[in-house]
């Protein structure tokens, strides 16, 4: 009996545990993908965020979404600190688990000001990195008809296929310099004007999205956050998933276009390689696409490479084998027939092959300041120098090589350039020469009527472990160490009257390197 309770027991919590097992695995498979999306009209127009939940859920992916927009906004304003949106933005990363933030910028900056923008993403991106969430880049449409940009100071309008481009280009760029992950939905909008010129992606203004342009880039979206194609899904006009009816108005036969459009994808095995100046390496673009698919069934598989700049960068048209030509930033490119393309950023470095400081061993005061003058070879050498202080509160040095003397003593200051080349200076911050030196014939005993004594005193300097006096007479050619004296003052005694003689202090430190230099001379004439 008391064996069948102990089976009992032990067939009990065998059963407790393999539902307790069961019930943590089904909670983590129902846990939802949390998505915000940050951006401007492009983003909420046709509320195309749920779109990408309904996609998901009709896959049977649980998802929940939030947009963070403001019409006509650009991400150096959602970065800006204290403005309001990047109040929400920062509550809403902190307050929530995320785990994909979906960033879109406007069409001027990304044309006018890379910069500004790389460094609007630069402070998002740690932001959401920093709350464990992944950022994802939305490359929106071109104007259908394209539009007026000020490009170094001048008007240049574009038209839609070639805004379409530097768009395209200007979004990998980022992509592969920020190491994020790109939705390129402006670059398939493009494909399905040509493929598919009946369906209309615009809005009447022909700038914003239709309902079409919607969910085309939904469709983008969703297969670059879930990297499954949105070909054959069930979230189509009417149907259950269209719950909140956002996309009722879209025929079923042009959401099943758009889909097609949208099930390619060519990806690289890289988006940004650094390369030497002379060498080569290989990138690698893979085409994805269902099989059954109308729209790549009327086109080769065929990926051509190119280069954006075949001075920097030459590349192989059929293996992507790309070869650095000359130092600087360019772009190589991935594209296919039917229009697909990726873009890989590409640096052509040239390291350093020798490294000259000009000076040697410096001698500084304190608050004196000196920036060393370098010679880096080849002319054309991408390398940078990097400094250090081995005593920050002796000698700073600043990224230029600037040195500051902040106190007295002896620090090493180190360059290093990005290929290695190591080079080391010695800094001596001295104590301050002995100033305000005065010399007065003093009373005192004597060896006699022709004697008199001399005194001198000078500045204290409260660095000065001591104090080295010298002296020398008229006729003489050189100093003579006369006495050693820890206070600021002392009495030469004995002097012969009618005698003239010269007087220096130098200041001494506990490292003798860093001892000031002699004052300059003073006189006395002993009556």
């Amino acid at each position: 009996m008391k064996h069948l309770q102990k089976l009992f027991l032990l067939t009990f919590f065998v059963f407790i545990s393999i539902y307790q097992m069961n019930t943590v695995t089904q909670a983590d498979e129902t846990t939802p993908v949390k998505i915000l999306f940050i951006g401007n009209s492009s983003t909420y127009y046709n509320n195309m965020p749920s779109m990408v939940e309904g996609l998901a859920k009709a896959d049977n992916i649980d998802c929940q979404i939030r947009s963070i927009t403001a019409s006509n906004y650009k991400l150096t304003q959602f970065a800006t600190s204290g403005n309001s949106y990047n109040t929400e933005i920062m509550n809403a990363l902190s307050m929530d688990k995320w785990d994909f933030v979906v960033l879109q910028e406007h069409r001027e900056p990304i044309m006018q000001n890379l910069e500004k923008t790389q460094t609007a993403l630069t402070t998002l991106k740690k932001a959401i990195e920093d709350s464990g969430a992944r950022t994802v880049l939305y490359e929106t449409q071109a104007d259908c008809i394209g539009r007026d940009f000020t490009i170094n100071g001048s008007s240049i309008y574009f038209d839609h296929n070639t805004l379409q481009y530097y768009m395209n280009k200007n979004y990998y760029y980022l992509s592969g310099v920020l190491d994020c992950s790109l939705a390129p939905a402006g670059l398939y909008y493009t494909r399905c004007m040509n493929i598919y010129p009946e369906i209309s992606l615009y809005n009447t203004d022909m700038i914003h999205p239709s309902v079409e342009g919607s969910y085309l880039a939904a469709c983008v979206l969703y297969q670059t956050i879930f990297n499954k194609s949105a070909y054959n899904n069930q979230y189509l006009p009417e149907s259950d998933y269209d719950s909140n009816k956002v996309i009722t108005s879209l025929e079923n036969e042009t959401a099943v276009k758009l889909q097609y459009i949208a099930d390619a994808a060519l990806n690289l095995t890289d988006y940004s390689i650094e390369l030497k100046k002379g060498e080569s390496a290989s990138i690698h673009a893979n085409l994805k696409y269902n099989e059954e698919n109308p729209v790549m069934a009327a086109s080769t598989d065929t990926i051509t490479y190119s280069s954006l700049n075949d001075d920097k960068v030459g590349i192989n048209r059929k293996t992507g084998t790309i070869t650095g030509i000359s130092t600087g930033t360019s772009m190589v490119m991935a594209s296919t027939e039917s229009g697909l393309m990726a873009l890989c950023t590409v640096n052509v470095i040239q390291p350093s092959i020798g490294f000259t400081i000009t000076e040697g061993t410096l001698s500084l005061h304190r608050k004196d300041t000196h920036t060393y003058n370098m010679i880096l070879s080849p002319e054309d050498t991408t390398d940078k120098i990097s400094w250090t202080s081995s005593m920050p509160s002796i000698v700073s040095v600043d990224e230029n090589g600037t040195i500051t003397a902040k106190k007295v003593g002896v620090a090493t200051i180190t360059a290093t350039t990005d290929s290695g080349i190591k080079l080391t200076r010695s800094v001596r911050v001295k104590l301050v020469t002995p100033t305000n030196i005065k010399i007065k014939k003093t009373g005192g005993k004597t060896k006699g009527k022709k004697y008199a004594n001399v005194k001198i005193t000078w500045k204290k300097n409260t660095n000065a472990v001591k104090y080295y006096v010298y002296r020398r007479m008229v006729g003489k050619s050189s100093y003579t160490h006369i006495a050693t004296t820890t206070a600021a003052k002392y009495t030469d005694k004995n002097k012969k009257k009618g005698k003239k003689y010269y007087y220096k202090i130098k200041s001494i430190y506990s490292n003798t390197k860093c001892n000031s230099y002699r004052s300059k001379a003073t006189k006395i004439s002993v009556k």
